[in-house]
């Protein structure tokens, strides 16, 4: 039988990872569901992933807020690595990152790759292979809870943009606003002044 990854990117279950379970998989706040979220806005059994042939297929369970992939409305979806499956307020993304990196991987044109930016800048492993550096360890329980908060602003902003991005037609790329454009540079930019001044020395 087919296994599956889901990552939790948002909603009480936050980064938790659900990690090579064997489909089918249903998802709901009860227990008896493969993955139980604690989110009172998801339907007792919310949905079901299950494989159909060589496809895996989410199935909403008529719940009473719905399902969406990639930000769109949906109660049969065929999903690939990479989706984002929303039910209620939490949010999780199907795959693990190296799947995810080897689809786009795959997706993409030599066109495409041609336009990159970072291939431009001299990068060439994609940013989605990366692991994160470890945290700070020995934080006092003060700056532990300042390191939480900075976190916490960059991802909630995050949210927000990605809750508004839209869906190509044809699946293979992602249109944002002008001003949702606007605030990931502006998170960059704050990214980058927060790198500078750790940077500096104290005094």
């Amino acid at each position: 039988m087919k296994s599956i990854t889901l990552r939790v990117l948002d909603g009480a279950n936050r980064g938790e990872v659900y990690e090579e379970i064997t489909v089918p998989v249903t998802i709901g706040r009860e227990e008896g569901n493969t993955i139980q979220l604690n989110d009172e806005r998801i339907s007792r059994f919310h949905l079901k992933i299950q494989q159909d042939h060589d496809d895996l297929v989410l199935t909403d369970l008529q719940s009473t807020n719905g399902s969406r992939v990639n930000n769109e409305e949906v109660q049969l979806k065929i999903l690939r690595r990479g989706d984002l499956i929303s039910i209620g307020r939490s949010t999780l993304v199907y795959g693990k990152r190296e799947q995810i990196k080897d689809r786009f991987d795959i997706d993409s044109t030599p066109s495409d790759l041609g336009n990159r930016a970072d291939k431009s800048a001299g990068i060439s492993e994609s940013l989605i292979s990366e692991e994160p550096p470890e945290l700070p360890k020995r934080l006092s329980p003060g700056q532990a809870a300042q390191l939480a908060e900075v976190i916490e602003y960059f991802h909630l902003h995050l949210r927000h943009i990605i809750q508004d991005a839209e869906m190509t037609q044809r699946g293979q790329a992602i249109q944002l606003s002008q001003i949702k454009w606007q605030q990931i540079v502006d998170l960059q930019s704050r990214l980058a002044e927060y790198t500078n001044r750790i940077g500096k020395p104290a005094g």
